[in-house]
């Protein structure tokens, strides 16, 4: 391994900024892990709450978990001072609200460990839950893409989230780590950075729980839309010979995507025009169930409505870890 990294040591880096209200269950889930050979490396990002409290009081339970405090220059910083810090063979991150089930990190290590060789990521699927840890969203991205996966990832991001994937280290420091002029869309970047060095594996399953929050900072649509153009801009530089057919299906998933978080910060004025560029991109999705979906859920979001796709008869289970 890199660095003669501990062989089964996998570092968790969570970056944390004014997280006091759900870093305990994150800390939790991470500290029940089956996989034992952990480091918990917390990266501070100038919190000005209880943040540092709460990780002062995981730490005094458990020594694998260690704070290393930053002024506030954004989660991207975070992670690679996490990273840096770290010194596993593996980098696991996890965003400071989500959560994981006790056997992710076990299953994906087992994976990585019977992969082809140059497989450097394993990741899996992630259920969207609410502030109550109830699955508001069944499974978000339900991708089986492995092997060489650029062009799908340029695509549809194919990973659901930040917090879903086990990386081997050497890979992370060949990628680069996180763009530190992103705050929003970061990891999405990295995942394809990665994606041009090494090969990825699935687990086809929702083994991470991601955080739908109304207060999430993806709900700044502007910025949003301005680091997903940026990282366009970037793809388009890195690998200029990708199909044409690739860029047509990422300004559909991109737009549909801007849609989906147009709804959910409640600017409702903004969705028809992000579903007009998507339908542009791809034309033939006018006639898909999944496209109409999003102006159904526009209007049932306005509505007062906040499930977004299990039977509306069924009350809603909660994110089993």
């Amino acid at each position: 391994m890199s660095g003669g990294a501990p062989e089964n040591l996998i570092s968790v880096i969570i970056p944390a900024y004014n997280a006091a209200r759900y870093l305990a269950k994150t800390l939790a889930s991470v500290t029940n892990q089956s996989h034992l050979e952990i480091e918990i490396i917390v990266i501070d990002d100038g919190s000005t709450d209880d943040t540092v409290a709460i990780i002062e009081t995981a730490r005094a339970a458990d020594p694998r978990i260690s704070l290393v405090k930053s002024a506030h220059r954004g989660v991207s910083h975070a992670r690679n001072l996490g990273i840096a810090r770290s010194h596993g063979a593996y980098i696991a991150p996890l965003d400071a609200d989500d959560l994981w089930k006790r056997d992710k990190l076990s299953r994906q290590l087992e994976l990585l460990r019977r992969a082809p060789p140059g497989t450097g990521v394993a990741y899996c699927w992630a259920a969207g839950i609410d502030d109550n840890e109830r699955v508001v969203l069944p499974v978000w991205n339900a991708s089986r893409a492995e092997g060489d996966v650029l062009h799908e990832i340029v695509q549809s991001g194919i990973l659901s989230c930040g917090s879903t994937p086990l990386i081997r280290k050497e890979y992370v420091l060949r990628a680069g780590g996180y763009d530190e002029t992103l705050t929003l869309a970061e990891d999405w970047k990295f995942y394809i950075a990665l994606a041009g060095v090494c090969r990825f594996a699935v687990i086809p399953e929702c083994l991470t729980g991601y955080r739908i929050r109304e207060d999430s900072s993806s709900l700044d649509l502007d910025r949003m839309q301005q680091a997903l153009d940026y990282s366009t801009r970037w793809i388009r530089m890195t690998w200029p010979d990708l199909p044409k057919r690739v860029y047509a299906e990422r300004e559909f998933t991109l737009n549909t995507y801007l849609a989906f978080m147009a709804i959910r910060a409640q600017r409702y004025a903004s969705v028809p025009g992000f579903l007009s560029r998507a339908i542009r991109a791809r034309p033939s999705q006018l006639f898909g169930i999944s496209f109409w979906q999003l102006p159904a859920l526009t209007v049932a979001h306005a509505s007062g409505l906040r499930r977004y796709e299990w039977a509306l008869w069924q009350t809603a289970r909660k994110f089993e870890q």
